[in-house]
């Protein structure tokens, strides 16, 4: 078994993957607040105790890949992987043999949770897709049937327009992001919810509309990350929802090195 780690701005999200099998859902999961002023032990501890609680043994953990969008925490995490499991986890990075080539300007800056969501949706869809990822960004990232990144869009994610909304009206009340029944709101609460949540539909639509016309060519789009599931079931622009998809990409890129790893 294997750990797959992917640390983004709002949430740690931790799997435990046999490494043969990456279309199935982890054999156990985790989400954790993304705390950059946690230390090496504190990170360590807490990992331990959800390993525990799962009944997995330290012993039956070959390795760890993961992916990070924080650089401070990646270090961290390098760290207490080797401690725990004897050997340095594989750090994705642009360089290493992913299967699919990448044809933007600086592939060395692109974020590396894109790189892995392009990675798992080419392995699955074995064409043309364009993975729609809902965390502290909304990014787009778009694979031709060869299996080239092109790039695509970043938007500012769904959590943190609603954060942005609430602190900055001090008279809307916080919302809880579902769709409401209706579009026309009649009181505060559901015509925040509807320009929100609606709202947000329209710009993943929007988005998806121009990226699939530059494309030129029939496309799978896939939506991924913790909000996905809350945008997905509203539009049929978005084909399917996998929570896992970055974790699974984690472990294919993994897959791809392992010799190079060991």
């Amino acid at each position: 078994m294997m750990l797959s780690i992917d640390i983004g701005n709002s949430n740690i999200v931790i799997g435990v993957y046999d490494p043969a099998q990456t279309e199935t859902p982890p054999l156990a999961s985790w989400r954790l607040a993304t705390d950059r002023q946690r230390t090496e032990d504190e990170y360590r501890l807490v990992l331990r105790q959800l390993l525990d609680e799962a009944q997995i043994s330290i012993a039956d953990l070959d390795a760890a890949a993961l992916c990070s969008v924080v650089a401070p925490l990646t270090e961290v995490w390098v760290r207490l992987l080797t401690d725990l499991l004897g050997r340095a986890p594989l750090v994705v990075r642009y360089g290493l043999t992913l299967g699919i080539e990448v044809a933007v300007n600086r592939p060395e800056v692109i974020g590396t949770d894109r790189l892995v969501d392009a990675v798992a949706a080419y392995h699955r869809v074995n064409g043309a897709v364009i993975i729609v990822d809902f965390g502290t960004a909304t990014t787009f990232n778009v694979v031709n049937g060869k299996g080239t990144f092109l790039g695509g869009a970043i938007a500012p994610g769904l959590g943190t327009v609603t954060r942005a909304l609430i602190e900055r009206a001090s008279a809307l009340p916080a919302v809880e992001l579902t769709a409401p029944a209706q579009a026309i709101g009649r009181d505060t609460v559901p015509a925040i919810q509807s320009g929100l949540v609606y709202g947000y539909v329209g710009l993943v639509e929007g988005l998806l509309r121009r990226l699939c016309a530059e494309l030129n060519e029939p496309a799978t789009v896939l939506a991924t990350g913790g909000l996905g599931g809350v945008i997905a079931p509203l539009t049929d622009a978005i084909h399917a929802y996998d929570p896992w998809l970055t974790l699974a990409g984690i472990v294919e890129v993994y897959r791809k090195n392992r010799r190079n790893n060991e």
